[in-house]
């Protein structure tokens, strides 16, 4: 049998959209029809009339790639994209602003360049679809990201910033009334947190704060507090009480008594001395400059007898039979009234009848001396002049003085009689 080739053309019934809808004819079972200005297509059944049926899929599209139109708003949910359905051949790299999503065996999703991300994506063609869209593996952005929007959340249990310098509240124009309230909250109970208070011109904490041991507070570069002392430099206060006060000297004006209750300054408040406790009579006591006794003794009953003064005294001495008054200067006994009204040089040194007191000047004691003459004779009218006629004690004429006696005269061994120059004794 021979083979024979027939050539035949097969023209479809065709029209424009409006017309097949106009004139909404019924196609026979397998019948094309075809929209001369929608390429698109229809097949009839034999039963339903054109706009009963439905265009043939894949001729359906409005164009290539799907436009926004051809896609219903609820076309795509997460139900109707497979975890891992997605593989990196599937979207590869191309050119800027293009996202690049790799499968389990990647690591996660890549920008190559920077992506303003608004919850919109644009997925190998396919017009933008609003989607939330969830990384579940590392995620690399080699740009810059921004996030335009009113919160930004990070769920994470550490966060790692590679900075060394946080910037917050950073606005067109800063300033302190802006940065007002900002700061840090950590959330518990209750928030715990740094903020910046304007009005108080500081920052607030609303919790503890507490240092490290052996770590101190400073205020530029000097330490003012640590966890035992004050700094050195802090040397004024307006504290108004303090707790037990255990060492130091009280360098400041003195208390006055209106600070100083009644009972407060008790025998236990005070230091011990060496004072033995106890009643003393008249007492010998030492006070320190702190007003404490540092030493007491029993002392000595003065004697109603006697005038002291310093090293000098006058005393009244009775012993029942030598009663008699003596002055003493320097420890040394100068002159003394005998009981018979006698005056002593230098104790009970009376002298001898007829002897006379002789000043020894300026800076020398007075003496006994024989009288130079005594007008005894004569009865009362004293017109003689009567003596001894022995010298027994040691005389010295006053110089520039003379002297008469009459003879005969001895002198006993012990005795000198002196005479200055320009001074005559004349024994007649």
């Amino acid at each position: 049998m021979t083979a024979t080739n027939v050539r035949v053309q097969m023209q479809q019934r065709r029209d424009t959209a409006a017309n097949w809808t106009s004139a909404n004819p019924t196609l026979l079972s397998g019948e094309l029809g075809y929209e001369t200005d929608t390429n698109k297509f229809k097949i009839g059944n034999g039963t339903s009339a054109w706009s009963a049926i439905g265009y043939v899929p894949g001729f359906a599209i409005s164009a290539y790639p799907l436009a926004t139109t051809d896609i219903a708003d609820s076309a795509i949910t997460a139900a109707k994209i497979a975890s891992g359905a997605i593989a990196a051949a599937s979207i590869a790299p191309g050119s800027a602003n293009q996202l690049l999503v790799t499968n389990s065996a990647g690591n996660g999703a890549q920008f190559s360049d920077n992506i303003t991300v608004n919850g919109i994506f644009g997925v190998l063609g396919i017009a933008a679809f609003a989607l939330n869209v969830d990384f579940l593996s590392n995620v690399t952005i080699a740009g810059n990201l921004t996030v335009n929007g009113t919160t930004t959340t990070i769920d994470t249990t550490t966060l790692v910033v590679e900075d060394k310098n946080i910037e917050i509240g950073k606005v067109s124009t800063p300033s302190d009334t802006t940065a007002d309230g900002g700061g840090i909250t950590l959330k518990g109970a209750t928030d715990k947190t740094i903020n910046w208070i304007n009005s108080t011109d500081a920052w607030t904490f609303s919790e503890h704060l507490n240092i490290a041991s052996a770590k101190e507070f400073r205020i530029a570069g000097t330490k003012v507090l640590d966890a035992t002392s004050l700094g050195a430099a802090v040397v004024g206060s307006s504290l108004t009480s303090v707790g037990t006060i255990a060492t130091g000297v009280w360098n400041g004006t003195p208390i006055a008594t209106a600070y100083i209750a009644d009972d407060a300054v008790t025998a236990d408040k005070l230091a011990n001395t060496a004072v033995t406790a106890g009643s003393y009579t008249l007492s010998s006591i030492t006070v320190d400059a702190q007003g404490r006794v540092t030493a007491a003794s029993n002392g000595t009953a003065a004697d109603t007898d006697k005038i002291v003064e310093g090293n000098s005294e006058a005393e009244v001495v009775d012993t029942g039979s030598d009663g008699h008054f003596k002055v003493t200067t320097e420890g040394t006994e100068r002159v003394r009234v005998g009981p018979a009204g006698q005056v002593g040089i230098a104790g009970a040194n009376y002298g001898t009848s007829g002897q006379v007191l002789t000043s020894g000047g300026a800076s020398g004691a007075i003496t006994w001396a024989a009288a130079a003459a005594g007008a005894t004779g004569g009865g009362t009218d004293a017109w003689a002049l009567e003596h001894d006629n022995t010298i027994t004690t040691t005389y010295t004429i006053a110089t520039g003085k003379n002297v008469v006696s009459a003879g005969p005269l001895s002198i006993n061994a012990a005795a000198t009689i002196t005479v200055p120059a320009n001074s005559f004794w004349v024994v007649v």
